[in-house]
């Protein structure tokens, strides 16, 4: 059973972007704006916190991110590279 009052994902990560970013309100397109997609992953929000506060994919943002040139590492496309890029840090071993 759920709380009706408690915030989703969405608007969760909606709220951190704007405290982070210190703006006045979420504006669902800003995903668009050059400036604002450079600060949001500055601050240190990744393109998965993008996509789902935005409500889009995340080939979205790195199509948006691609249209700006702005610099950013994107995953590999398929095979062994990209289940690499997506597991998890802990999966593989390392001399830690």
């Amino acid at each position: 059973m759920t709380d009706s009052d408690s915030p989703t994902a969405t608007t969760h990560r909606q709220a951190e972007i704007v405290a982070a970013l210190g703006l006045s309100e979420f504006t669902p397109d800003d995903y668009t704006e050059p400036s604002y997609l450079a600060a949001a992953l500055d601050a240190g929000f990744d393109v998965a916190d993008l996509a789902i506060a935005h409500e889009v994919s995340k080939r979205t943002i790195y199509r948006a991110i691609n249209r700006h040139d702005i610099d950013h590492e994107t995953p590999p496309k398929n095979g062994p590279a990209r289940r690499l890029w997506n597991s998890y840090p802990d999966t593989i071993s390392g001399d830690d």
